[in-house]
């Protein structure tokens, strides 16, 4: 088990790194769609991390008692797509700052605010979690709010996708 997580947090970190390496912007990002790739990739990871939450929230209704090992994979998967949405929205916002497009910065805003508090009620989770013997109702609770604060992350950035001034010129190209 040690052996897995060490390799989990290895990738992770790679990811990071070439993350960070990748996401620097250049003037022909616009042209190529770069902003819509994060779109649509942070959507993505947003998704993913409410659908996995979904099925961590399953597991808890019938659950007697709480799995570290269930618990321990949740946290690496919901962290994981947690952390890419949140590097998907922060090259978006480069992106935005460049265009000065305030009112879609104003609506970035309110996607990480909602994605912020999801961190916030999965970390309330996990702290019960960590309580022996972990209760699954109450870590169910948590991650109710989690799904809804996911949720609303998820249809605000649908909002900023339709409203965002013009299409992706990569779509035509098909």
């Amino acid at each position: 088990m040690k052996k897995v997580l060490s390799v989990v947090c290895a990738v992770s970190m790679s990811m990071v790194l070439l993350g960070t390496t990748y996401a620097q912007r250049d003037a022909g990002a616009k042209a190529r769609g770069d902003f819509f790739f994060y779109a649509r990739s942070g959507h993505s990871h947003m998704s993913a991390a409410h659908a996995h939450a979904s099925h961590y929230h399953n597991y808890l209704s019938q659950a007697k008692t709480v799995s570290p090992q269930i618990a321990h994979l949740t946290h690496a998967t919901v962290t994981h797509h947690l952390d890419l949405a949140e590097k998907h929205s922060a090259a978006m916002r480069e992106h935005l700052a460049m265009e000065k497009n305030t009112e879609a910065t104003e609506m970035l805003n309110n996607v990480d605010k909602h994605l912020s508090s999801a961190r916030e009620h999965y970390k309330n989770a996990l702290s019960v979690v960590k309580e022996p013997p972990a209760e699954p109702k109450k870590v169910q609770v948590h991650i109710t709010k989690m799904q809804n604060a996911l949720q609303k992350a998820i249809d605000q950035h649908e909002k900023l996708q339709s409203t965002y001034g013009g299409a992706d010129p990569n779509e035509n190209k098909k």
